[in-house]
C-alpha cells in the first residue's frame, strides 16, 4: 500500500477485530499486510490505481480500510485463469457469471507488459493521468452488480463511467451477451476512448463489430441519458456525491456501484437500487479510496470536428454491416417461408428484431453527428469570412 521514503519494504501484521454495528459479539479478523512506516504512525500514502502518486490520508485509515486494502494479498497468477482462481478461492469471486467473464476477459490487453507481471492484483498506468484497478476492485464491483441476480432482463443495458482501459465494460458486455444486452462505455479524456476501444477489439472484436459495446467520450457526470435507462452503471472514480442525474439514469430495479466520498480521504464503495421510479436504497459495502472522477475536458473546434469525423466513419462501416446482415436474414426468411418477411416477422424474431433496432440507433447517431459536424463548419465559415 505505498512505499517508505527509501524505498525500503517494511512488513507488517495487523489484527484487525471489526464488531457488526448491533454490537454482536461475533467478530472478524483479517491479517493486514501493508508496507510502510508511514502508515503506523496513521499516515496512509499509497501509489495504487486508486490515488494520485502523492495523495496522503489525513489521521489514518480505518479499520474497514485497512481490511480492503488488504485484499489484493495472495492473489497473484501466472495466467488470467491462475489469477481467476485465487480470487474465487479467496472469496472475492463468487457468482458464476463473474467468474466467467473475467476468465475469458484477459488481463493482458488491457495493461502494458513493461510494468510488471501481467497477473498481478496490483493497478497500472493506463496513460493520461489514469489507471486499470486492480483485479480484486473489478471483482468486487461486478459482484455488487450482478451478484443478487436470478435471470437478467433481455436486452438488459449497462453503462461503464470512467470506462478507462475498457475491462469493466467488456466483462459487462460478457455478462449481459447470453440475453442481447448492451454495454456503453464513456471516459472524459478522448484518448482513453480509443484506448477502450483498441483494447476491446483486441480482447474480443465480435463485441464492437456486433454492436454490443460502445464507447463516447463525455462528461460522466451527466451519464448517457439518450442510450439510458441502464439496468447496471458503474462509476470507475470517486464522486463526493451520486450526481442526480445517474440515479435517474437507473432503471427500475436496476442498480449503480460507485465510490463516494472526499478526495484524498476516506471513501464508500455504495450501491444504490432502484426499487420504483421513487423509491431507491442505497448500501455502504466497503470503505476504498479512489481518484476523483474529472468532468469532460474541453476540445478545440478542430478537435470535436475530427472526432465527429471518426464517429460518422465508424457507424457508416457499421450500418453497412447491420444492412447486408438484415438483407441475409430477409432472403434466409424467403427461402424458408417462401414470401417476404413482413414487418412482424421482424419483430417476433430476435436476432432480427435486435439487427433492426441497431440499424435505427446508428441512423439517428449519423443524424446528430452528421447535423452537429454541419455547425462546426458552418462556424468556421463564418470565421474565415470576419478575417477576410
Amino acid at each position: 500500500v505505498g512505499h517508505g521514503p527509501n524505498r525500503r519494504s517494511w512488513l507488517a501484521v495487523v489484527e484487525v477485530q471489526a464488531k457488526e454495528e448491533e454490537g454482536s459479539m461475533s467478530s472478524l479478523r483479517r491479517n493486514v499486510f501493508f508496507s510502510s512506516k508511514r502508515l503506523v504512525a496513521r499516515m496512509l500514502t499509497t501509489e495504487s490505481s486508486s490515488l494520485d502518486s502523492k495523495q496522503t490520508l489525513q489521521g489514518g485509515p480505518s479499520n474497514d480500510l485497512l481490511i480492503s486494502l488488504s485484499m489484493n494479498h495472495n492473489n497473484d497468477g501466472r495466467t488470467q485463469d491462475e489469477l481467476v482462481s485465487n480470487l474465487v478461492r479467496n472469496q472475492l469471486i463468487k457468482s458464476d457469471r463473474v467468474q466467467s467473464a473475467m476468465r475469458s476477459t484477459d488481463r493482458k490487453y488491457f495493461v502494458d507488459e513493461n510494468q510488471g507481471p501481467l497477473y498481478e492484483d496490483k493497478p497500472r498506468n493506463i496513460g493520461c493521468g489514469a489507471t486499470i484497478t486492480s483485479p480484486h476492485m473489478h471483482a468486487i464491483a461486478l459482484e455488487a452488480m450482478f451478484e443478487e441476480d436470478g435471470e437478467i432482463e433481455e436486452g438488459a443495458k449497462a453503462l461503464d463511467i470512467g470506462c478507462g482501459s475498457g475491462y469493466v465494460a467488456v466483462c459487462m458486455a460478457k455478462i449481459l451477451e447470453n440475453v442481447g444486452g448492451s454495454v456503453y462505455g464513456i471516459d472524459h479524456s478522448r484518448d482513453l476512448v480509443k484506448l477502450s476501444r483498441t483494447n476491446t477489439e483486441s480482447c474480443d472484436n465480435r463485441l464492437v463489430s456486433s454492436g454490443s459495446i460502445e464507447f463516447y467520450q463525455g462528461d460522466g457526470f451527466l451519464g448517457l441519458p439518450e442510450h439510458g435507462p441502464f439496468h447496471y452503471i458503474h462509476v470507475g472514480a470517486a464522486v463526493e456525491e451520486l450526481p442526480r442525474e445517474l440515479v435517474e439514469q437507473l432503471a427500475e430495479g436496476g442498480r449503480l456501484v460507485a465510490p463516494v466520498g472526499p478526495l484524498g480521504g476516506e471513501q464508500q464503495l455504495v450501491r444504490v437500487t432502484k426499487k420504483t421510479q421513487n423509491q431507491t436504497v442505497s448500501e455502504d459495502l466497503m470503505s476504498v479510496v479512489y481518484s476523483r472522477m474529472e468532468k469532460e475536458i474541453p476540445m478545440s473546434n478542430h478537435e470535436h470536428k475530427e472526432g465527429l469525423q471518426e464517429t460518422i466513419g465508424a457507424a457508416l462501416l457499421e450500418l453497412q454491416a447491420k444492412t447486408d446482415a438484415l438483407r441475409e436474414w430477409q432472403n434466409n426468411f424467403k427461402d424458408r417461408n417462401g414470401r417476404k418477411p413482413a414487418a412482424k416477422d421482424m419483430a417476433l424474431d430476435p436476432e432480427a428484431k435486435k439487427l433492426l433496432e441497431r440499424f435505427k440507433e446508428l441512423k439517428l447517431q449519423l443524424k446528430r453527428s452528421q447535423a452537429m459536424l454541419n455547425k462546426h463548419n458552418n462556424s468556421d465559415d463564418d470565421q474565415e469570412k470576419k478575417m477576410l
